[in-house]
Parts: C-alpha cells; sequence; structure tokens
C-alpha cells in the first residue's frame, strides 16, 4: 500500500474577527513624496491567537514618483508582525504563553496543550515544542537569515528602519517587545521584560 503525504488538517472558524493592517509609512523614505496605498493584500491569513482568531490581511503602499529611483517599490504592513511571525498561524501571544508557562511555570508541553485547548487554541502536542522553539530563536535575536536580509536592505535603500511593539499576553507574566525591521519586512527579534532598548541595541551591534 502506497503510503499517503502528510497534510496540515483544514481549519474551520466559525466566528472569526478581521483586522486589516495598513502600511505605517506615509511618505517615500527615498523621495519624501507620499506613498500610494495598493487595492491588494501582500499577505493574509487567519491566526489562532488568546482572544480568539483572527483573519489578519496587511495592505501595501508603493512610490509613484516616476522622477524617484525606488519608484514602485512596494512598502508592506510591517505590523502585522507583532500579531504573528510569517510562516506561522498562531499568534505571538501563543508563543510568549508556551514560553512563560514551560520556562516559569515549569508545565509540560502535554499540559501546556490541554490549557490552550480549553481556551479552544487547536493545536496538539507537537506543535507546542515547535511553537516554543520558535518563540526561543525569536528570543535569540538577528539569526543569520535576518542579518542577510538586514545587509540585503543596506545595500538596496541605503540603511534601515526599526519598529518597536510591545504587548502583554495574557498568562505570560511580562511584557514583550518585537522589534523588526520596516523595509524589508524582518522579525528582528523579541524580548520579554524592562531593559528592551539597551538589550536589543547590544544583540544588534554584537
Amino acid at each position: 500500500m502506497k503510503k499517503q503525504a502528510r497534510h496540515r488538517p483544514t481549519r474551520h472558524f466559525e466566528e472569526v474577527k478581521r483586522e486589516i493592517v495598513e502600511c505605517d509609512l506615509a511618505n517615500c523614505p527615498h523621495c519624501g513624496e507620499e506613498l500610494k496605498p495598493r487595492p491588494t493584500w501582500h499577505m493574509h491569513k487567519t491566526v489562532q491567537t488568546l482572544q480568539g482568531p483572527i483573519f489578519v490581511a496587511g495592505k501595501t503602499k508603493e512610490c509613484v514618483n516616476a522622477d524617484c529611483k525606488h519608484s514602485g517599490e512596494h512598502y508592506y504592513a510591517n505590523r502585522v508582525l507583532t500579531i504573528s511571525l510569517p510562516s506561522s498561524t498562531y499568534g505571538l501571544d501563543v508563543l510568549a504563553y508556551i514560553g512563560w508557562q514551560h520556562e516559569k511555570e515549569h508545565k509540560q508541553f502535554i499540559e501546556i496543550q490541554r490549557e490552550l485547548n480549553k481556551r479552544k487554541v487547536e493545536v496538539n502536542e507537537r506543535n507546542v515544542g515547535k511553537l516554543y522553539r520558535q518563540f526561543l530563536a525569536l528570543l535569540g535575536a538577528t539569526s543569520e537569515q535576518s542579518q542577510k536580509k538586514l545587509a540585503e536592505t543596506v545595500e538596496k535603500h541605503g540603511g534601515v528602519i526599526f519598529g518597536l511593539d510591545g504587548l502583554q499576553p495574557e498568562g505570560s507574566g511580562s511584557l514583550l517587545y518585537v522589534l523588526y525591521e520596516v523595509l524589508s519586512g524582518t522579525a528582528v527579534g523579541a524580548l520579554q521584560g524592562c531593559s528592551v532598548l539597551t538589550n536589543f541595541q547590544h544583540k544588534i551591534l554584537s
């Protein structure tokens, strides 16, 4: 008998909130002209959060100044990175909750899975472990891949623009700050606690 390929189960949520995220940039960082909103989404997905599922979509803007060397360049809605990581359909609040419960409350993944299931977050024990590793990687900050993207952004745009946003996931015990690069849409890293800017600066420069 031929073994069938594994695939992700299709999830259907009865009630889903919608959050359309706009690009934060108002003007082209190169020529200073006002950016024009584009009608299409550069990403969209349904994200499971501790507060319930959310349909998230990001809208882009572009420079339409014909005299600008970067005319036609698309700029993204990078605040979606404070909701979930690009390759994940789980919210950052879920990742932070898993990290806190495992490290501070010393709970096993199976225990965390059961608690998340009670909160109507559909996840199995294996994915809890995967999300925990994603959380650790995000806390590690400036991976080789993100460093490469930052270097490419500097070469393309002549510099980088950082954004910093914070959230306090229920049951995670502390604020989670997410640092992202605006022009490339790269999640650089995250920190829990108060000494955020100093620690991020140390991580980026080291």
